[in-house]
């Protein structure tokens, strides 16, 4: 079967990326997480690793030619010896089941799910390369919960790099069988991230695992249906989902209009945008004792966020920048004397 490689979104604020060379040719063999094409963004300059398995049929997006994110840049032609790589049962089942689990702390193990690989196996997603020099990665969120069902190119998970904040899409269709890394843990490039087994497949997971919590996410049970004519990034259409915001009702701030993260969380409360004007307006001067002391509360004040990935980066090579860089002033006296009074004269 054929499968088709499209452009992934490399940053929240990225829409589109130009390809600057393609790593393979048409009739080349590629094998999975294989560097097939290098592509250039406004952020970051990047090789794309291939999803699949298979041969390089048609090259469909030329060199230096940009395009939006998720069109199409080449197609893969998958044989079907190869479309599912089997995983050894053992592997993962029984080494799982006995000593990851005890070493989980009691708030992460709502979110590693252990579980039996049927018989037929599965595909492994394992960390990208999203850039050159990046070695690891932070895995952020889980977009998926196991049991779920997920299409090709669908995001399973979000990851943040030095480098990058990005959704990692499937490369298959499936189950999704277990999640072998935590949110906020650190893992190098390669390192095993999940398993997805063929849609016919059903996991066995422990029941203490999966909690009810986790399986009525806001995610699978949002009832608004997004416009599929209105372009903005992954990142922007799944907010949007998950806060219940149809994006057609939304007006866009950003370049061409297009509709940003800020545009849909301020659509998604009108009434905290607009609380503070009606506090701080001098005409209700009979309620300004009471309202007084709220108007500089914030709804953030006494609660701890944790720093990005991208934060701790940029804070780490500042202080090494410090320590680096020989911080001087110089100073040169000069005696403009002259200069100033031939400046006074020619005033006159």
């Amino acid at each position: 079967m054929d499968f088709s490689v499209t452009m992934p979104a490399l940053g929240e604020s990225v829409s589109e990326g130009t390809v600057t060379r393609w790593l393979k040719a048409e009739g080349d063999h590629i094998n999975v997480d294989e560097p097939l094409l290098e592509v250039s963004t406004d952020k970051v300059d990047t090789e794309i690793p291939s999803p699949v398995a298979g041969t390089l049929t048609k090259i469909l997006v030329q060199i230096d030619q940009t395009v939006p994110v998720g069109a199409a840049l080449a197609v893969i032609s998958v044989s079907e010896a190869v479309a599912p790589p089997v995983v050894a049962p053992p592997v993962v089942s029984e080494p799982i089941a006995k000593n990851a689990v005890p070493e989980v702390p009691d708030e992460v193990v709502t979110s590693v799910a252990v579980v039996t690989v049927p018989p037929s196996g599965g595909t492994v997603i394992t960390m990208p390369a999203l850039g050159e020099s990046v070695s690891e990665g932070t895995v952020t969120r889980w977009l998926k919960n196991v049991g779920d069902s997920i299409q090709v190119d669908e995001p399973l998970l979000e990851v943040s790099t030095d480098k990058v904040d990005t959704e990692i899409p499937s490369p298959v269709a499936g189950i999704l069988l277990a999640i072998d890394v935590a949110i906020d843990t650190t893992v190098a490039v390669g390192a095993r991230l999940a398993l997805i087994g063929v849609s016919g497949g059903t996991p066995i997971v422990s029941a203490p695992v999966v909690s009810a919590p986790i399986v009525s996410a806001p995610i699978v049970s949002a009832p608004v249906v997004q416009p599929l004519d209105v372009y903005v990034t992954p990142l922007v259409r799944k907010l949007a989902q998950d806060l219940g915001v149809s994006l057609t009702s939304v007006k866009g701030t950003g370049v061409g209009g297009r509709i940003r993260r800020e545009d849909v969380e301020t659509f998604a409360k009108p009434v905290v945008a607009t609380t503070p004007v009606i506090i701080s307006s001098p005409i209700s001067a009979p309620s300004q004792s009471s309202p007084a002391p709220l108007a500089g509360l914030s709804p953030l004040r006494g609660t701890t966020v944790t720093m990005s990935r991208l934060r701790k980066v940029i804070a780490s090579r500042m202080l090494e920048s410090l320590h680096v860089s020989a911080q001087l002033t110089t100073v040169v006296e000069v005696d403009v004397t002259k200069i100033a009074r031939l400046r006074d004269k020619a005033k006159v």
